[in-house]
Parts: C-alpha cells; structure tokens; sequence
C-alpha cells in the first residue's frame, strides 16, 4: 500500500460514497467484470484512489473468502470514509442492485420462452464478456505503467495461459502467490533509477 498512515484516512462523507455506489449499483450491467470496471473509473475520477492503489485493493480483495467484489467495496469504502463509508458503500451497492436483480429475474421469466427474445439475451452475454476483456487491458495497462513493461506483459501473458489451462481460480492464485515467493524480485514494481551526472567545473558562462 502506498501512502502509510494517508491511506486510512477518510477523503470525503459516507452520504457521498453511498451515491456512488448507487450509483454504481444500478449502472454497473454486466457481471462482476462490469462492475470492478465501474469501480476504478469511480475512484479513480474522483481521486479517492490511484491506479496503483485500486490494484492493491483489488488483489487483497480476491484473496478473501466470498465474493470478492463486495470485499473489494468494503475497502474503497473505509478507505474513503472509514467504518461509515464501508456501511454506506455496502448498502448503496446492495440497494439497488437487488431491486433491479429482482425485477430483471421476473422479467426474464415471463420472456425467455419467446423465440425472439433469445437474441437480445445472447448480446447481453457478449457485452458482459466484452467487459472482462476491457477490465483485464485496463488492469494490465495499471501494471505498465509501474515499471518493467516487458517483465509485467510477460508475467500477464503466462497466467492468462495457465488460466486458461488449469481452469482454477484458486490454483492459479496459489500458483502465482508461490510464484511471487520464489522469485519476489518479478512481481516488484521498478523503482526510477537516478540519472548520475558526472561532477566537473561548472561553465558560469551558460545561461
């Protein structure tokens, strides 16, 4: 985490973090993919949280028990408002969220059985995909830009391989948690090196 003691502190009200994740939580169609992406834009705009720092969140997140989004709103909530914020940021995200689960539950009852109600159900399907797709660029692009590109592409890369031929979340997150014992220096962000400017007479001459 960057920013010690900076980052516990509250940067705004819980009335305000409530709204947004209201916001969030009748906007954000699409599935899990759809709503972490509603997420960062959210934190980030508003400054709540860097890139770098939603990152962090978001893997301490997936590292709990449960679901992984609502573990992730509790954090941006204390975050920004502490315990209140995580109170209102879970009931703003819950609120509307269930309503309108609901409703689309009954909705989705009465019209699957028409023929052609089963074309827009399908372009609904490609969008929450599309959505994973732009969550993971956005997530990699974050990764880039700490340091080492070549390094994170790679490391990108292999998972994604391993994912997609292990087929388990939790074994690909123990590989990489293994990974990142063995070999710590991979997963480090790069720090800026100092340019080192040989010492010499000084031309008083130059402006």
């Amino acid at each position: 985490m960057e920013g010690g003691r900076s980052d516990r502190s509250p940067t705004s009200t819980w009335p305000v973090v409530f709204a947004a994740f209201a916001r969030i939580g009748a906007t954000s169609f699409g599935g899990g993919s759809a709503t972490v992406a509603a997420m960062r834009h959210m934190s980030i705009e508003r400054g709540w949280l860097s890139e770098r720092q939603f990152v962090d969140n978001l893997v301490l997140s997936r590292l709990t028990p449960g679901i992984s989004i609502l573990a992730q709103v509790l954090l941006i909530g204390r975050r920004v408002a502490g315990v209140p914020g995580m109170v209102a940021a879970m009931a703003g995200m819950m609120a509307p969220s269930l309503a309108i689960t609901l409703a689309l539950a009954w909705g989705y009852r009465e019209v699957s059985g028409y023929p052609r109600a089963q074309g827009p159900l399908h372009a609904v399907a490609g969008v929450a995909a599309g959505y994973a797709v732009a969550l993971a660029i956005q997530l990699l692009r974050d990764m880039l830009r700490q340091g080492a590109p070549v390094r994170g592409f790679i490391i990108f890369v292999a998972f994604v391989a391993i994912a997609w031929i292990v087929g388990d979340p939790l074994a690909v997150m123990g590989l990489a948690i293994l990974a990142a014992l063995v070999v710590p220096g991979a997963f480090e962000p790069t720090a800026p090196q100092a340019i080192e400017t040989p010492a010499g007479p000084v031309d008083e001459r130059e402006p």
